[in-house]
């Protein structure tokens, strides 16, 4: 898993590559900074880290890309990212990271619920970011899914439905993995966990139980 220090050294030897001119220089250092702030802010997901550090780079989606923290981390290492989120505020800011680190990312506004991708995808990542319970969260997953590509890998993950339990929200907003299972017909579930994860929005960061799966579609769903 990569630490704090590799994702700083990451940025740097971003900012190295962009060799602005002397014109530049301010705004070009002035924007860099506030990148490096906004990902500070909103850390790149754990579990994709782990799940994706050693595959071999393909396409991928990145669902409610917010920031565009996850979005980033994949570009940076290789991978031709699609973003996508409702707000148009949130792929403004994800827009000038990837312009000041010096990657290119496709970024759509579009509400995840009911958006539809062109082409299938080697790695489809939601995290934090399903619409509450009811059948726009069921599109949002069920897009979701039919959006890997055969062999493709899906990670989802989502704040558990036990936070429902001590009042902290309410459980619409919430999810089981149980939930998030009943829409992988046609995959193999790797791993299926309730976790403690640090949790950051903005400037405010919890440690908080979530719920995360990762599942690679089948190849040959005959033998369903």
């Amino acid at each position: 898993m990569a630490t704090e220090h590799a994702r700083a050294a990451d940025w740097a030897s971003a900012a190295a590559a962009r060799e602005p001119s002397a014109s530049e220089w301010s705004t070009t250092s002035d924007t860099l900074a506030a990148a490096r702030l906004e990902m500070a802010r909103t850390p790149v997901d754990d579990w994709l880290i782990e799940v994706a550090a050693d595959l071999l780079p393909g396409k991928a989606l990145d669902l409610g890309c917010g920031a565009g923290q996850d979005s980033l981390w994949l570009a940076q290492r290789g991978w031709t990212v699609t973003a996508v989120d409702p707000s148009a505020d949130a792929i403004a800011e994800a827009r000038h990271a990837a312009a000041a680190v010096g990657v290119a990312i496709v970024f759509r506004v579009a509400d995840i619920a009911a958006w539809r991708p062109a082409s299938r995808y080697d790695l489809v990542v939601l995290t934090f970011a399903l619409p509450a319970r009811g059948m726009g969260r069921s599109r949002a997953l069920e897009m979701a899914a039919s959006a890997v590509a055969p062999g493709g890998l899906i990670l989802l993950t989502e704040l558990d439905i036990s936070l429902g339990s001590e009042g902290w929200m309410a459980e619409k907003h919430l999810v089981s993995r149980e939930e998030l299972e009943r829409h992988l017909d046609g995959f193999r579930v790797n791993r299926s966990v309730t976790r403690v994860a640090r949790h950051r929005h903005g400037y405010e960061e919890r440690f908080l139980p979530v719920a995360s799966v990762v599942a690679t579609r089948r190849t040959d769903l005959r033998t369903l």
